[in-house]
């Protein structure tokens, strides 16, 4: 009856025990970052390493030429949905474990390995399946967690950043295009010159023309509005499919947003279309032009 009484205590004590307990505080503590640029996700797992009044970090905590995993506990890992560039390096689509050859003078060399399920301690050997990348150390203002980041994002790339204590490490991220905004000029000459169109309003609202024109300018269609919008500018059309088209738009020579859901549907005689319709994503209709005479 005495160990029955002990057991029933035991088991009750386990029941009332507050779920927290059984919860793991790590000095490191686990993070997932996830981007994505154009379709494609970007993602890291990683612990966050501290401070704790360290000093200094590169060069005493990471010892120079060391191979080190950008993280703590388990390696950093990066896992890429469709194939990336890094620093102008081809990724092909996967996951990956992630370290840094760290060097007191010189470039470091970032490492993706395939076998990306490894513990800190235990960096892989160099060998044929991993993805070597020269990379630049810079100083940088102190940070007390490491920090894996996505300070700068773009339609067709972004920059992908560490940065721990005083020093930040940043690549270049490329991704595959989804959409081509070249087009052969055959192609784009039935569609050339001036279209008046308007805007569907509400209900009672004078309609008001507008002015479209659309050049071919190295190899891509072009297009502005009449008088000029200057939220679009001078803007790309980016054909989806035969006919329909979509506004990219540019900042400072590069494009910084497409407009996905305003396709422009030039319809009319096969090679000499006379009229359009731009319609939103759930085809509704938001402005109808024609060909100026």
């Amino acid at each position: 009856m005495k160990g029955m009484t002990s057991l029933v205590l035991l088991s009750v004590v386990s029941a009332s025990a507050p779920c927290g307990l059984t919860a793991q505080i790590r000095a490191s503590e686990r993070s997932r970052l996830s981007q994505t640029i154009d379709g494609t996700v970007i993602g890291l797992d990683y612990a966050r390493p501290r401070l704790k009044g360290r000093a200094p970090i590169f060069g005493g905590v990471v010892k120079w030429d060391e191979v080190w995993t950008p993280g703590a506990n388990w390696a950093t890992t990066l896992e890429t949905s469709k194939p990336i560039a890094l620093d102008g390096v081809a990724v092909p689509k996967g996951k990956y474990s992630v370290w840094l050859v760290v060097r007191q003078a010189g470039p470091w060399t970032l490492v993706l390995d395939p076998d990306h399920h490894r513990f800190h301690m235990e960096p892989p050997d160099s060998n044929l399946t991993q993805i070597r990348i020269p990379v630049v150390a810079a100083s940088a203002p102190t940070t007390e967690v490491l920090t894996w980041s996505f300070p700068d994002i773009r339609v067709s790339g972004g920059t992908l950043a560490m940065q721990w204590a005083d020093t930040r490490v940043s690549l270049d991220v490329k991704v595959e295009p989804s959409y081509s905004i070249t087009m052969p000029e055959a192609d784009a000459a039935p569609l050339l010159g001036r279209w008046d169109f308007a805007w569907h309003e509400e209900p009672g609202t004078k309609e008001t023309t507008l002015g479209l024109i659309v050049t071919y300018e190295k190899g891509s269609l072009y297009a502005s509005y009449v008088p000029e919008d200057k939220y679009y500018g001078h803007f790309v059309l980016i054909r989806i499919a035969d006919g329909s088209l979509i506004p990219g738009l540019f900042d400072k020579g590069e494009i910084y947003e497409v407009i996905r859901d305003m396709v422009f549907e030039f319809k009319g005689p096969a090679g000499r279309p006379d009229r359009f319709e731009v319609r939103d994503d759930f085809d509704m209709l938001m402005a109808t032009g024609k060909r100026s005479p």
